[in-house]
């Protein structure tokens, strides 16, 4: 079944089976990202509103959570990966908000997801991930070309291959193919180049780099795509900080919780 075969009744039901979700979807919902003046009460009213499609992906990012576990520690902290990935999917969604893109959750969801090929790596082949990883020594710049030098692919083949298994659209597949070059895009150059810029401005964020050097590794090919500059971005990133910190705290500190 494709995205476009769900309707506002069929996504609602799906997510009332489970009540984690319900609650952590509806949170989501109310939060200031989404701007919705009146609080939304109902998962109907809320796929009304965001879109079956939409919500359909929403609820397979914060499902994808449970999909990849167990995963040792050695190889990746998944409370800091979870998080590196919300704050890209969150900065994606607010410069897509600036862009005027339609449907600008499409990429909230797309960051959040953008990097789980790095999981099936770490899940299916887990010795040479540690190979891998001690090449690197966490520099994840360096990681796609180290993967490919030793596998013979790498977490953006792996991602997109798994976009593609899940169904989702051909821009899912394209973000995760192509978000550390996003000047070999196809037809969704623009949804790239957000998750791209948005991905270089997070790893900043994380180790504590300053807005300048945040953006030090953005492709120049992703400044022309979006039409933004260096000072556009600098002026949003303060804001897109504190809307992570939000949307984290409705999508990651539940299931620590649960797992604890």
């Amino acid at each position: 079944m494709g995205t476009s075969d769900y309707s506002v009744v069929e996504v609602a039901d799906i997510i009332t089976q489970d009540a984690d979700i319900s609650a952590r979807l509806l949170r989501l919902v109310n939060s200031p990202l989404f701007g919705q003046r009146a609080k939304v009460e109902t998962l109907s009213r809320a796929v009304t509103l965001i879109g079956a499609n939409e919500l359909r992906n929403l609820v397979m990012a914060t499902a994808a959570q449970r999909t990849f576990t167990g995963i040792p520690e050695e190889m990746v902290n998944m409370t800091d990966f979870w998080r590196h990935s919300v704050t890209t999917g969150v900065m994606a969604k607010t410069l897509a908000e600036q862009s005027n893109v339609l449907h600008s959750e499409r990429l909230l969801v797309m960051g959040v997801l953008h990097d789980l090929g790095r999981l099936v790596i770490y899940l299916s082949l887990p010795d040479e991930s540690r190979d891998i990883l001690h090449i690197t020594g966490g520099d994840t710049w360096i990681l796609a070309d180290t993967e490919q030098e030793i596998l013979g692919f790498n977490h953006l083949d792996v991602g997109a291959e798994l976009m593609r298994s899940w169904h989702l659209p051909e821009s899912f597949i394209e973000v995760a193919g192509f978000h550390n070059a996003p000047a070999n895009a196809k037809e969704y150059r623009l949804e790239v180049a957000l998750v791209h810029i948005a991905k270089a401005v997070a790893n900043g964020h994380m180790v504590g780099l300053s807005v300048d050097e945040m953006l030090w590794a953005i492709d120049p090919s992703a400044w022309d795509t979006t039409g933004f500059s260096h000072q556009d971005v600098s002026a949003l990133v303060t804001e897109m900080i504190i809307r992570s910190e939000e949307t984290m705290d409705m999508i990651i500190a539940p299931a620590r919780r649960a797992q604890a």
